[in-house]
């Protein structure tokens, strides 16, 4: 799973961890719209949806910790923790601070919002475009704040004031 969480981090060439299947997005939408009658079978091939497995390999990938990307992100601690173990749902915003205290990559991102549910960027909507062109930048949530408000655009939402 750590490949598929941290595609972004891994080195060119490392091998999938425990022979997990890796995860072919345009495979799998062939497979899809493809002649075939039956829906694919099994689990592999497909996301795991468990936030708090997700964000475990997350954290243990990248050697940071929960306490400090709460602080950067500037999320309440309580709930922070809440929404990385699954036990609540979060905000999009939420998520996407975390992203941003990470430093994640779009597709680490991408998959943080599909497992969480919380929707994708989508790149024609301006909001999300900013904050694709800030994650593809490396901009961290200050740099993002005053990006997003040069263009007349809501800042991200934390639940905390003065964020």
């Amino acid at each position: 799973m750590a490949d598929q969480v941290w595609a972004g981090r891994r080195a060119p060439g490392a091998g999938q961890p425990d022979g997990q299947p890796k995860l072919d997005t345009e495979a799998m939408m062939s497979r899809l719209k493809g002649d075939f009658a039956t829906f694919p079978s099994g689990d592999g091939g497909f996301l795991d949806a468990d936030v708090r497995d997700f964000f475990d390999e997350l954290f243990r990938g990248a050697g940071l910790a929960r306490s400090e990307i709460i602080r950067r992100a500037n999320i309440s601690r309580t709930y922070g923790y809440q929404i990385m173990d699954g036990t609540r749902i979060g905000k999009r915003d939420y998520y996407l601070a975390i992203a941003f205290a990470m430093g994640l990559d779009l597709k680490t991102t991408q998959r943080m919002l599909a497992v969480t549910a919380t929707g994708a960027l989508h790149p024609l909507i301006k909001r999300d475009a900013a904050v694709i062109f800030g994650l593809s930048h490396g901009y961290d949530l200050d740099r993002l704040y005053w990006f997003l408000t040069e263009l007349g655009l809501a800042p991200l939402n934390t639940g905390v004031e003065g964020a």
